[in-house]
């Protein structure tokens, strides 16, 4: 059984969207950059400072800080199928097809497996954020900020044609990151911080028994039903890493800021489940093998990228003009290995790629009060091809179209509110699911191939809100 584990963007409560940026990352959070088309980025200061660059929390010169943000994620996912097959693959030959350990019969020729498009696997949910830091010494400056850095799920009707490979994803993911920063002088600061990253999974596919059917019903002289079963992990886990930034003010009006954030491998740890159907375990019991279902002890190591950003901010009176360009390491994800208990390591090939986005935003001040944001995003995929894009994580090139506005009230604080739109690009699946591993059951030593063909069409929309206040 191949488990692809993603990290869903929970907070405070379970989301059921998919990743807002490239991958299943959730890189930016707040609303304040989000109306700005994600561009500024790492040249954030003070609370926002917190989650993004902690070089920037110098600019509190006295009072602490803090931020309270939600976005509300609306992800459209449907599956347009074009086919859908299974074969079992003889690891002793290297053919499609195998001899049964029982009866003796020739099995696992190529099948289509059929079914239904899925419906609708994306969904709304909530991604809370928190943020907050404090003036500590002179030119010092503590923060701490709250947040879901990667997240993705999708849930698929029971019978659709890939449920051999995912039914439904749902994992959570908090970073708990304080920091510190420190002033060298007008011109220079620099900042790091801890990321300690919590992850929470559970995960679900169909396992098939077409092949056991048919071995069953030749032995009974008698048809006996195809009946899917379910293998679920339930795991949990936590990884660690850094955060170091720099920010740079030539001039008043004009500021550098970059940021590099390290790996991190969460571990997870937990049970995985096989849910077999109660007529196959009774034919089974009937033949004088066992066939039943068990939970089993399982570990995973999700292997997170590291990112180096760089943000450009210049003023031009009431006008401010910002850029990003941040690069993510995805091609340490090259992999996913779920170790199960008295069972082969089931490893599922991902080959992702390194991905860059490119970001501009613009902020015109209105009045002393309001300002007007907008920008513009084009964040590349790391998935290299169909081949390699999992249904659970339906990836693709996109393109952000942004726009919010930024109010500063008399005494409470401000509020930025944000509305942006993704332009995603079709997501081709050719996907083909290696790594069902047959040993432990009693009828064959082989593996379970299931490729799935189809196409994705993908829409996503999110509106966010945030308030700032001092104390």
């Amino acid at each position: 059984m191949s488990i692809k584990i993603k990290c869903l963007c929970g907070l405070l409560m379970a989301w059921g969207g998919a990743a807002a940026a490239a991958g299943f990352a959730l890189q930016e959070q707040f609303a304040a950059d989000i109306g700005l088309g994600f561009a500024q980025g790492v040249n954030a200061t003070g609370a926002l400072a917190a989650a993004n660059n902690p070089a920037g929390m110098v600019a509190l010169k006295a009072k602490p800080e803090w931020m309270l943000a939600a976005s509300l994620i609306d992800l459209q996912a449907r599956f347009r199928p074009e086919s859908s097959t299974t074969h079992l693959f003889d690891r002793a030959t290297g053919q499609v097809g195998v001899i049964d350990n029982i009866a003796g019969m020739p099995v696992g020729e190529l099948r289509d497996v059929g079914g239904s498009d899925g419906g609708q696997a994306g969904g709304r949910g909530l991604l809370p954020a928190v943020a907050m830091a404090w003036p500590v010494a002179p030119d010092w400056v503590a923060g701490l900020s709250v947040t879901a850095p990667y997240g993705a799920a999708t849930d698929f009707e029971d019978g659709w044609v890939g449920r051999y490979t995912a039914l439904k994803t749902q994992m959570s993911a908090i970073n708990l990151h304080p920091s510190i920063a420190w002033r060298a002088n007008d011109q220079w600061s620099f900042g790091a911080g801890l990321n300690a990253i919590r992850m929470d999974a559970e995960i679900s596919k169909a396992t098939d028994f077409r092949y056991e059917a048919d071995i069953a019903g030749a032995l009974l002289s008698n048809t006996v039903p195809v009946l899917d079963g379910k293998a679920t992990m339930k795991g949990k886990g936590w990884g660690y890493g850094v955060d170091l930034g720099m920010q740079y003010r030539p001039t008043p009006d004009s500021q550098l800021g970059v940021v590099w954030r390290s790996a991190v491998t969460p571990k997870l740890t937990g049970d995985y489940r096989v849910d077999i159907p109660p007529l196959y375990t009774q034919l089974a019991s009937g033949l004088g093998l066992s066939l039943a279902s068990e939970v089993q002890r399982a570990e995973a190591k999700v292997k997170l990228p590291a990112s180096l950003a760089l943000s450009w901010r210049q003023g031009l009176g009431a006008t401010t003009l910002f850029g990003t360009y941040r690069r993510t390491f995805w091609s340490r994800f090259d992999e996913l290995r779920i170790r199960v208990d008295n069972t082969p390591d089931q490893v599922q090939v991902e080959k992702w790629r390194d991905a860059d986005m490119f970001a501009i935003g613009a902020q015109y001040r209105y009045s002393d009060a309001l300002a007007l944001n907008a920008g513009l995003t084009l964040d590349r995929t790391p998935v290299p091809s169909a081949q390699y894009r999992h249904p659970s994580v339906p990836d693709a090139d996109r393109t952000w179209l942004t726009c919010g506005l930024t109010y500063q009230t008399n005494g409470w604080g401000r509020v930025d509110v944000s509305f942006a739109w993704a332009k995603m690009k079709k997501g081709r699946v050719d996907y083909t699911d290696t790594a069902f591993n047959r040993a432990d059951y009693p009828f064959f030593n082989a593996d379970q191939h299931f490729q799935v063909k189809g196409d994705f069409d993908l829409d996503m929309k999110m509106l966010a809100i945030q308030y700032n206040t001092t104390f």
